[in-house]
């Protein structure tokens, strides 16, 4: 394993690529010495799903197709559609208006948030102007204005959150930086926190069976991070965030430019360090924080070949648990350390129409260490990731394969111990009493092949179909996932999807559930924990509209999963945390339901609305009371149901900025606990607002978030007697942070 790490760093560190950018601008020609910039312009590549929309100077970056030459799209409502060749450089398009009018006043604006009716892919992508509508300092807060994506709070105590989406675990989505694993293995549990909001231009939402090139393990679908590349970011851009509870945030981006070469720094640093026991639980409310991020990209472009390579660092503490002055003390800390080198390379073959080659290539080395009270969690994780991708047409344009090999490599080494106390009075934990409980030494190489191919029949239809046969050494099987979108447009601001596919994904039980050691459970491991596998099926309409010439999207789906089989983690037996195979459950059922529903529209001017309701139906089988019963239960401290109402204002000059959302979160089930009398959580509402002033290069802005101050009660059970079996600290549904006001200034120096 040492070997094939060391040769894939290697190759890392000589290759250090990626697929390069093409930039431009849109624009109209008003006369022979008067244009005008086209803000919101959709820019595609055809017959793919990568596309963008230009910004307030109608500038527009876009991820360069796989194989050049290719056609590049440009199209906006009102305006005939642009097509353009494209080898390299730039490219400035002059659109004009399908309308022949003697004088027309063109006024656009780029939307925050937007469906995608082009690709065969369920996909919504999300842009800078979304994220700054709330206190955006890392990934986990980035989807408050989002019905698709839930952000929950992992315990009472840590302050980490996790993601839900289709109505699973954040562990079940795929999460990738610029189609580069981010969240995986050790990183499951807080790897949210790896990426600050200011570092991503876009997020793709990309629901359901996605691309088989991307890998295996998507079950409820894909979310992509862009960052921002050296072409079309801001040469400086500096963001200072403090709340009135004492946390400060800065961000720093930088640009430089040498020739050929660019690169972009990206610099964060967080800091809390104020004791808050609000509820008087003897508990913080809010841990104790100190945060370093670093990531640095450079960029090469040539003709043929595209280089690209990034490095980043990471070192996070958290200190959380009771307040110093308590007698007896619950101490939780949290270290992650990480180190990642990664590149991405494009070579362009110029005498073979459509063809191509890709190499991504990802190293990372992820320290992880966690204590909760008597529980303490070591673990030590080295990644290694490469990524093989030809493309060609096949005859023409519209058919278009792509095939490749991949490989994953992880070497993992993790425990448990717990400590036994010397004093159940006083809480002090004696070292010399020690417990391991759980210890693992393991190698996992999944080495696959796989292949997709995109067809179009005329401007209705297109299809995306893939396979891809991946090989695990533990087990000494080869694994299938075919899948497959089609897509019916039958206008062009309508799109019908369907889709299902497989995927497959090697569970790291222990820091998927991490925060599951908040409690004083006893722990059960089930013997041959097999990799998880399920299948998902799903059916979307997105429709734009427009009424009272003002335009609107309508965007509705349902989605199922089903499990072949899953890790099921049993925190139903008070006292006892269980992790088994479903297929080791009689009966064995697991499977998700997830209904949405989507509506954004301009009540006027410059005042936009979006509406979003979900309902979630997810249960799974687990042990009854003894081996030959089960019980089919709905997945615990899951909302049944979920609504969103965003609204946006900015006043003539677009200087002055407002943002309000209201989140309704539904009842969800809470596991049995003697200390809990109910068996669902109520329903609660939570309010986040913000208002901006923009001034010459500066934002400031001041806002809140949890406008109600609701909370949970009680989030800690047994909170004054941390060693008794009935302490539990990770049943939590609703914030344990009541009302938080924040503050902080933008500042953006152009090129």
């Amino acid at each position: 394993m040492k070997n094939i790490i060391k040769i894939l760093v290697v190759v890392c560190l000589n290759i250090n690529a990626t697929a390069q950018t093409i930039s431009g601008k849109v624009l109209e020609r008003i006369s022979n010495d008067r244009i005008s910039p086209i803000i919101g312009a959709n820019v595609y590549w055809e017959n793919t799903t990568v596309g963008t929309v230009t910004n307030n100077d109608g500038v527009y970056t876009i991820l360069e197709a796989p194989s050049l030459p290719a056609t590049l799209m440009v199209s906006f409502i009102g305006y005939e559609i642009a097509e353009q060749e494209v080898v390299d450089g730039e490219y400035i398009f002059y659109i004009q208006s399908s309308l022949e009018l003697e004088e027309v006043n063109i006024k656009g604006k780029q939307t925050s948030s937007r469906f995608s009716t082009i690709s065969t892919l369920n996909v919504q992508t999300l842009n800078t102007q979304e994220f700054e509508k709330a206190a955006c300092c890392n990934l986990s807060e980035s989807f408050e204005t989002n019905a698709t994506v839930d952000v929950v709070y992992n315990d009472a105590v840590s302050g980490a959150k996790k993601i839900r989406m289709l109505g699973l675990d954040g562990i079940y989505t795929q999460i990738t930086q610029e189609n580069l694993p981010l969240i995986r293995g050790l990183s499951s549990s807080y790897g949210l926190t790896f990426t600050p909001g200011p570092f991503v231009e876009s997020i793709q939402i990309i629901k359901g069976s996605g691309s088989v090139i991307n890998g295996f393990e998507s079950f409820s679908g894909q979310i992509n991070l862009e960052y921002f590349k050296p072409d079309c970011s801001e040469r400086l851009y500096y963001n200072l965030y403090g709340s009135a509870e004492g946390k400060i945030e800065n961000n720093l981006r930088l640009v430089k430019k040498n020739g050929k070469w660019t690169s972009n720094l990206f610099a964060h640093f967080s800091y809390h360090d104020a004791e808050i026991d609000n509820n008087n639980d003897g508990f913080l409310d809010m841990p104790l924080i100190t945060n370093f991020n670093f990531l640095n990209r450079w960029k090469f472009e040539n003709k043929n070949v595209g280089l690209q390579f990034y490095a980043r660092g990471f070192v996070e503490e958290r200190i959380g648990g009771t307040i110093e002055n308590r007698s007896n003390q619950y101490l939780v800390e949290i270290n992650n350390k990480l180190i990642e080198l990664s590149s991405k390379t494009g070579f362009r073959i110029p005498e073979e129409k459509g063809k191509s080659i890709g190499l991504q290539t990802s190293f990372r080395l992820h320290d992880f260490d966690a204590a909760f009270g008597a529980n303490e969690y070591n673990g030590l994780q080295k990644s290694a990731y490469l990524n093989l991708i030809n493309q060609t047409y096949v005859r023409e344009e519209k058919n278009i394969l792509k095939f490749g090999l991949s490989l994953y490599a992880d070497e993992i080494e993790q425990d448990i111990t717990q400590y036994n106390l010397a004093n159940a009075d006083t809480g002090i934990v004696s070292l010399w009493y020690s417990q391991e409980i759980y210890s693992e030494n393991r190698t996992d190489i999944m080495p696959g092949a796989f292949a997709e191919y995109f067809h179009k029949w005329g401007e209705l239809f297109s299809i995306t179909s893939g396979f891809r046969a991946d090989y695990y050494n533990k087990t000494d099987k080869f694994y299938a996932i075919p899948r497959i979108n089609i897509k019916y447009n039958p206008n062009e601001s309508t799109a019908i999807r369907i889709s299902g596919g497989r995927a497959l994904r090697n569970s790291n039980f222990i820091s998927d559930n991490i925060s599951l050691l908040a409690s004083n459970r006893e722990i059960s491991f089930g013997k041959n924990l097999l990799p998880e596998i399920a299948w998902n099926y799903g059916v979307n309409l997105t429709h734009c509209f427009y009424l009272n010439d003002r335009e609107g999207t309508f965007n509705i789906d349902f989605y199922r999963t089903d499990f072949e089989n899953q890790i099921v983690v049993d925190v139903e037996d008070q006292g006892i945390l269980t992790f088994t195979n479903l297929l080791d459950i009689p009966n064995h059922i697991s499977f998700s339901n997830a209904f949405q529903i989507d509506v954004a529209y301009e009540l006027f001017n410059r005042f936009d609305m979006k509406v979003a309701y979900k309902i979630n139906n997810s249960k799974t089988s687990y042990l009854g009371s003894s081996d030959n019963l089960s019980s089919l239960l709905e997945t615990p401290l899951l909302p049944k149901d979920r609504a969103l109402i965003n609204l946006a204002y900015s006043n003539k000059d677009a200087d002055w900025l407002f943002d309000a959302t209201w989140n309704y979160i539904g009842k969800s089930r809470i596991p049995r606990h003697e200390s809990i009398d109910a068996e669902y959580s109520d329903p609660f509402s939570l309010i986040n607002c913000q208002l901006t002033k923009k001034v010459n290069n500066f934002d400031f802005y001041i806002g809140t978030e949890n406008l109600l101050s609701y909370t949970q009660e009680n989030p800690i059970l047994d909170s004054y007697n941390p060693n008794s079996d009935k302490f539990d600290a990770s049943l939590i549904w609703a914030p344990v942070m009541g009302r938080k006001i924040y503050f902080g200034l933008r500042y953006k120096l152009n090129n």
